[in-house]
Order: structure tokens, then sequence, then C-alpha cells
């Protein structure tokens, strides 16, 4: 079965429409659930700590025996 030209493009255009459509849905959600989350946000404190350890693994050795 060979496909037409006509074919071929609306093929591609139901791709294209497809793809157009994820994508939308994709960015307005992530939009909304990023406006979501500063809302949610606005009146609250981030607190940050930061600490370290260090410790030395090494033996002694006396070579003035």
């Amino acid at each position: 079965m060979k496909l037409t030209n006509e074919q071929i493009k609306a093929i591609i255009t139901a791709v294209c429409t497809l793809i157009t459509t994820i994508s939308a849905i994709v960015l307005s959600t992530a939009c909304t659930l990023s406006l979501s989350i500063s809302k949610n946000n606005s009146n609250s404190t981030q607190k940050t700590e930061q600490t370290s350890t260090s410790s030395v693994d090494s033996t002694f050795i006396n070579l003035n025996k």
C-alpha cells in the first residue's frame, strides 16, 4: 500500500499536532504546579544548615628505636 502525498501530509500534520498538544499540557501543568508551590511558600522561611567533619586515618611509626 503506497501512501499518497496528501496522506503523508495528513500524517505529518497529525503527529505535529500531537507533539504540540502534549508539550502544551506538560508545560501548563508544570507552570500551574510551580505557581501553586510559590503561593504556598509565600510566608514561609527556609533554614540551611552546613556541617563538616574531618578525620585522619594514619599510623604512627617510630623509627628512632
